[in-house]
């Protein structure tokens, strides 16, 4: 357990992954991460109740150049590319990755919002009604 926690502890400080290298925080920086932020809202004013959630927006790696995002441990990562193409396509991203940070779902293809591979995105009101229904089932309102 202590072994968990230690590497827990250390991915929260320094909140560095190897799918997506991190922007360095600056004004553009600080307006992509607000659209995701803005959906975190959204979701409170949905009456879906969510713990702090830490937010880094980057690019995806080399390794990993077809992530959109990544989520655990109330921590979301957000490429810089998935908050470029449409709300519905962000909207997707976010609600997903929040599913497994804070939900701890794993990907589901049989769901439309967690399916491992994004064609197109959910429409946006299917979108919130199948996050709300894991807030639900996982205990939320």
């Amino acid at each position: 357990m202590e072994t968990i926690k230690t590497k827990e502890n250390k991915m929260n400080r320094s909140m560095n992954i190897p799918e997506i290298k991190n922007f360095k925080m600056n004004d553009e920086v600080y307006k992509l991460r607000r659209k995701v932020i803005d959906i975190l809202y959204q979701a409170k004013d949905f009456g879906i109740s969510l713990p702090r959630i830490n937010v880094r927006i980057g690019t995806a790696t080399e390794k990993f150049k077809n992530v959109l995002g990544v989520g655990g441990m109330k921590n979301i990562w957000i490429t810089e590319k998935a908050i470029s193409r449409s709300y519905a396509y962000l909207l997707h991203v976010v609600l997903h990755e929040l599913c497994h940070s804070v939900y701890n779902l794993p990907h589901d293809e049989k769901c439309e919002l967690m399916s491992s591979k994004l064609g197109k995105p959910c429409n946006i009101t299917n979108a919130w009604k199948i996050f709300k229904n894991y807030s639900k089932m996982k205990g939320g309102k």
